[in-house]
């Protein structure tokens, strides 16, 4: 399970996280802001103080979703902004399925795998720098430099 996160619009989770993806087998690509949008009648914009329930619950839908690829044996990259204080989801259902949590943040403009908000970061990318993220990401996973202890 790898959480592909895009906290600053622009980082390029959109490009990298289908590479990384593909890269994987079996795979899923999940992308949070389509279960955010998933609400059709009573959607709030996400930035709204009174979309907190809201957010919460497509956040808990994403990781539940997730998690259940994951349980089926799928290699499941999901794509979204998920800062570390909204990772409870995920590590509620890593612990229950027993299935790792890899935690990436992208940052634009950003060189090397430093730390960011207590996680590694891959370089952020340009639209041509993609794959070369991409290739960061999954040499990282391989090293096990994202995996987040519970």
């Amino acid at each position: 399970m790898v959480v592909l996160s895009d906290p600053a619009a622009g980082a390029g989770s959109g490009a990298v996280a289908p590479l990384v993806a593909d890269a994987l087998f079996p795979s899923v690509h999940l992308r949070a802001e389509d279960f955010r949008r998933a609400v059709r009648q009573g959607f709030v914009t996400p930035d709204r103080p009174e979309a907190r329930r809201q957010n919460a619950t497509a956040l808990a839908a994403t990781a539940q979703a997730a998690f259940a690829f994951a349980s089926g044996g799928y290699q499941v990259v999901v794509e979204g902004s998920v800062a570390p204080t909204a990772l409870d989801a995920f590590r509620r259902e890593s612990r229950a399925t027993g299935a790792a949590l890899h935690y990436v943040v992208l940052h634009g403009g950003t060189a090397g795998n430093g730390a960011a908000d207590g996680a590694p970061q891959a370089e952020g990318p340009a639209a041509d720098a993609a794959e070369a993220t991409a290739d960061t990401v999954l040499a990282g996973l391989r090293r096990g430099a994202y995996l987040l202890g519970w």
